[in-house]
């Protein structure tokens, strides 16, 4: 898995995951979301390029929301991949993370 950043001046820190963002790349991803978070500035999540995701994926996603809502900073979730919607669907997160991508019409 690799953690790609890029920063737009006045803008949200954006953060493109590739690979899989499971178990075996959490700690590696938490690493990175802790520091970003830590910048206490907005952040997106670009997650076009999640060729996998499980639980401890979604466990460091939810972790990570939870913590830029804490210190009053914004959360995005953007650009699904086939392989997020799946997980996001069968676990009915939409409504969780406020995410109109995958939130039933």
């Amino acid at each position: 898995m690799n953690i790609d950043r890029k920063d737009e001046a006045g803008g949200p820190i954006e953060l493109s995951v590739q690979g899989e963002l499971t178990i075996f790349g959490a700690a590696d991803a938490y690493g990175v979301l802790t520091r970003v978070l830590s910048e206490k500035r907005d952040l997106r999540v670009n997650l076009s390029r999640v060729s996998e995701l499980d639980s401890s994926g979604v466990q460091l996603l939810l972790a990570a929301k939870n913590a830029a809502q804490r210190h009053g900073q914004r959360f995005e979730l953007v650009a699904h991949s086939p392989a997020v919607l799946d997980v996001m669907d069968l676990l009915q997160l939409g409504p969780v993370f406020g995410d109109p991508v995958v939130v039933p019409a």
